[in-house]
């Protein structure tokens, strides 16, 4: 199962490679790495701020960019009648898996570049590192962490209804992202997968500010709330793909 798994794993990625699919993880984070920087050459706000206010307009947008990435991901599925998906290995889970490692493994690469890209570009403006490189690194891994979740329930959302109702899905997380970052998201925000990396991450650096408490009890609290849901999300889309026989996602 591993060698089948690992062959469909490079037949998605070359399948993809030459798509707007890798496009997107490349130029958007670069826009926003540019748009950010540009802005904060002459903004007022002090350096912890900057970097704060980067890394929640990452996490709050990540869901709505999984979304668009997933739903292009399934179009191009669609136009081929479903047949690699579902009839390219003889688990029949197999073809999905490897498109979640794909799609989940190309967003950790934008997600390093997204911060790592912006952490360097901000040095060499300023001449000065807000955080250590192995600070950027810890909050570019929570914010993937926190979305890799949301790749599966979008390819979900994009197979089992259409590309409208994953659009809609990730603005509406995009929204409770965002919400989840104000005092209403307390007690609430563990039960949203989307905001999981907005609030990991807040905490983080708030932690390496010096505002909060150390993260472990923080952390394992939520890392637990976040693994039971884990499994019954993973669990349930798996046992409806058991039985998916590629219907048309019409649009």
């Amino acid at each position: 199962m591993k060698g089948e798994l690992w062959r469909l794993v490079k037949a998605e990625f070359w399948k993809m490679r030459h798509t707007l699919l890798t496009w997107i993880h490349v130029l958007i984070p670069l826009l926003g790495i540019t748009v950010f920087l540009t802005y904060y050459s002459f903004a007022g706000w002090s350096e912890e701020g900057k970097v704060s206010g980067y890394v929640q307009v990452l996490s709050i947008t990540f869901p709505l960019i999984i979304s668009v990435v997933c739903s292009l991901s399934v179009e191009m599925e669609e136009q081929g009648h479903f047949q690699t998906l579902l009839g390219a290995a003889v688990h029949k889970f197999e073809p999905l898996l490897a498109k979640w490692i794909v799609l989940a493994g190309m967003g950790l690469g934008a997600m390093l570049l997204a911060v790592g890209g912006f952490a360097a570009g901000y040095g060499i403006m300023t001449g000065r590192m807000v955080y250590t490189p192995g600070q950027y690194l810890g909050i570019a891994a929570v914010l993937w962490l926190g979305g890799a979740n949301l790749y599966l329930l979008h390819l979900f959302l994009n197979l089992a209804f259409s590309k409208q109702i994953s659009m809609c899905m990730g603005t509406a997380q995009l929204l409770v992202a965002a919400l989840f970052l104000t005092g209403l998201g307390e007690g609430r925000w563990q039960f949203f997968p989307c905001s999981w990396g907005s609030r990991w991450s807040g905490y983080l650096l708030l932690y390496w500010k010096g505002t909060a408490a150390a993260p472990a009890g923080f952390m394992f609290r939520s890392l637990c709330v976040g693994a039971a849901l884990t499994a019954v999300l993973w669990g349930m889309i798996f046992l409806w793909y058991h039985f998916y026989e590629g219907r048309q996602c019409h649009d």
